[in-house]
């Protein structure tokens, strides 16, 4: 998967070392793996109304990676568990980490 390097913003780095600067790039690369499956694990259970599991998958991928992604299924997860406030703070998370990825 495709991150930026943290050392000199070189983005699209797919090689566990960085192609401008030379910074080792693996330990960023699991980590990015671990939240993208934390996330997936979240969706999984999503699908199968399982809300206290969506959300506590969701939040574990969170705090591995800020995603906007992350943060939209904790959103429903909370929803569908009926804590509106707990949803509604995921909300702003969710739209903060899409105004920080510049969508």
């Amino acid at each position: 998967m495709p991150i930026t390097c943290p050392a000199c913003n070189k983005a699209n780095q797919s090689t566990t070392v960085c192609q401008r600067c030379a910074c080792e790039l693996s330990q960023l690369q699991r980590v990015e793996a671990a939240a993208t499956e934390r996330l997936l694990a979240a969706r999984a259970a999503l699908a199968e109304r399982d809300w206290a599991a969506a959300l506590g998958r969701a939040e574990r991928s969170w705090r591995l990676r800020n995603g906007p992604e992350s943060a939209r299924v904790a959103v429903l997860a909370a929803l569908g568990t009926g804590d509106t406030e707990r949803a509604l703070r995921w909300r702003r998370r969710a739209g903060e980490a899409e105004t920080a990825a510049g969508r």
